[in-house]
């Protein structure tokens, strides 16, 4: 597959994953020249149906999504009998790589990538469209760090079922829900559950459950409960714990009810604020409770007090006017101390000055905040072409500003060039065309002129690059416009022969023509087609000339034919035009018949 061109445009370079079904390379695409990631359906799956329909719907899934937190897919098609995918090249390690690297992940981190996977779930579920499988795996990241969720293979309507004729379940065991391990239709809370599983991961370096096959795993998602996280990392705060325990409530009903629910939370655990509920598992039906929880430790029996000795009465009323006294002051102490704590809550915040960060990656961004004692507060796109993708272009609070210590500071990143999507112009004025083009901030490139019966002049035959392409904003479309109809071509001298009555010849009849299009032709290009040419030679007048000359988009005119011919006898031509094609045949130097084919016909005599 190595330097092999996909239709005529994506040159394979290298392999950077292999599936059971699909295999993706990085390619260059020649035509915009920028490196993409292309998959390719395994040769062995291109004769199953259920193989091809699954690749299909993945390509028209994620197709209709755009998102900054979904991989990006920029075209697909067949090109001889290869099913490909072409989408955005995100070269870093996915979060199953890191996840074996270095688990377990700091809790900041894994909120952030859960944060950004739930903005693409919500938008996805809004497109009505369910993921059914998230996993680490499909969790790619940009130079920037920024997660990007793909391959929705298996993504369907929500509230569908499987999607195999057998009801196989085809997402990974290790981070499946409960109802599609059981093959029940699924809805957005599927999504949520696995991504809880991910968490659990990241956060512990252990999946939730393990097993000999994946049968047994799917088996206890349903029936089983895993350890608590806490066990087994004691870094993850109590709060992160119940986001996880009610992301992966085996009910569907007791978990977080959309993305954006979830996304909620995950935006307060992002700014250190607790949660409702903190640490309390939601309640579940006996043996069903998403966690093992260890033992609560015994409650220790209080230490019996021996009684005092009954004071001498004298004593008695100097010890309880002391009392009096001593709760008075502490009551008075108490008071004072209440009221500071509710007007005068203490000193004034340290005060710092907030760092320049534009022109920083949003990681670096982050550790110079960091060390200034400030955080990274929201995050916002915007396209800018004169700065470079992926980094920060503007920052609120500004550079200089005194703000308090812990101040969220809020961002805006670069996307870079915007991707624009091509119109269609063919058999527009070359100035409507233009302002097509300039309303999605295109321009027209290199036009070329060329004769047409079927286009009138002036107006655009076809564009180069085809409508529905997403370009780069600013990218030249070129445009092939119409002529007009081509002026008759005057014979060329030595083709032209006077027709002569010699005496005791016969006169000339005119040849019976037929010119037809090749139905059943299967070409290699799609503008190229095949025409049948049948000459019947009529009359009396032996040896009349026939000539057969052909034009089309690649030159012309052609000699195909030319030839001394009897009565009573028969010619048949095939001949292949490009494009736009007339054929004209000539009997004894004069034109008898002229046919143009326009390669939008279907059929023309």
């Amino acid at each position: 597959m190595k330097d092999s061109v996909i239709a005529g445009r994506y040159r394979v370079e290298s392999e950077i994953g292999r599936g059971g079904v699909a295999t993706v390379y990085r390619a260059i695409d020649t035509n915009l020249d920028r490196t993409v990631a292309i998959k390719i359906l395994n040769p062995e799956w291109v004769q199953d149906p259920e193989a091809v329909g699954r690749f299909r719907r993945e390509a028209h899934a994620a197709a209709k999504l755009n998102h900054p937190h979904i991989v990006q897919i920029w075209d697909t098609g067949i090109d001889d009998d290869v099913y490909y995918i072409v989408m955005e090249y995100l070269p870093e390690p996915d979060l199953k790589q890191v996840i074996r690297e270095y688990a377990p992940l700091p809790g900041r981190k894994v909120i952030q990538v859960a944060q950004q996977c739930c903005q693409a779930l919500a938008y996805a579920h809004s497109q009505g469209l369910v993921h059914r499988d998230v996993k680490p795996q499909n969790i790619l990241f940009t130079d920037e760090g920024i997660a990007k969720l793909s391959d929705f293979g298996i993504a369907a309507v929500a509230g569908d079922d499987a999607l195999t004729s057998s009801g196989m379940v085809l997402a990974t065991a290790h981070y499946i829900s409960p109802e599609q391990a059981q093959g029940k239709p699924v809805g957005p809370q599927a999504d949520l559950y696995s991504l809880g599983c991910v968490m659990y991961e990241a956060l512990t370096g252990h999946t939730p459950f393990t097993g000999d096959t994946p049968a047994q795993i799917a088996t206890k998602h349903v029936r089983q409960r895993p350890p608590s996280p806490r066990t087994r990392n004691a870094n993850i705060t109590p709060s992160e714990e119940y986001l996880i325990t009610k992301a992966m409530a085996k009910d569907p009903a007791r978990r977080y009810q959309s993305a954006r629910q979830m996304l909620a939370d995950l935006e307060k655990l992002a700014v250190g604020q607790e949660l409702d509920k903190t640490g309390v598992l939601p309640s579940q039906e006996a043996g069903t409770e998403p966690f093992e929880t260890a033992p609560a430790p015994a409650t220790p029996h209080p230490a019996r007090r021996r009684p005092a000795a009954e004071p001498a009465p004298n004593l008695t009323l100097i010890w309880g006017t002391v009392v009096a006294v001593v709760v008075a002051l502490v009551t008075l102490v108490l008071v004072v101390w209440l009221v500071k704590i509710a007007f005068y809550p203490g000193h004034a915040p340290k005060r710092v000055q907030v760092p320049g960060v534009k022109g920083y990656t949003a990681t670096l961004a982050e550790d110079k905040l960091g060390e200034a004692q400030l955080k990274v507060g929201a995050i916002t796109y915007e396209h800018d072409e004169t700065a470079p993708p992926g980094v920060v272009i503007d920052q609120m609070p500004v550079m200089g500003q005194m703000v308090s210590v812990g101040t969220a500071v809020d961002l805006v990143i670069n996307r870079g060039t915007e991707i624009v999507t091509v119109p269609d112009v063919a058999g527009r004025s070359v100035d409507a065309a233009q302002i097509n083009l300039e309303q999605k901030d295109l321009r027209i490139g290199q036009i070329t002129e060329k004769f047409s019966d079927q286009v009138p002049a002036g107006r655009v035959i076809r564009q180069e690059i085809a409508s529905g392409t997403q370009v780069e904003k600013g990218t030249e479309v070129a445009l092939v416009v119409s002529k007009g109809p081509e002026p008759p071509t005057p014979q060329p001298p030595e083709q032209i022969t006077e027709p002569t009555e010699e005496p005791g010849l016969a006169p000339a009849v005119e040849p019976h023509v037929s010119i037809s299009r090749d139905d059943t032709y299967e070409p290699a290009d799609s503008r190229e087609r095949r025409y049948v040419v049948k000459i019947t030679v009529m009359g009396e007048q032996p040896d009349q000339q026939i000539e057969v000359i052909k034009r089309d988009e690649s030159g012309g005119p052609v000699p195909e034919l030319r030839e001394e011919m009897n009565p009573g006898t028969a010619k048949e031509l095939h001949l292949t035009g490009q494009g736009n094609t007339t054929i004209e045949v000539y009997h004894n130097g004069e034109l008898v018949k002229q046919v143009p084919f326009a390669i939008e016909e279907t059929d023309t005599d």
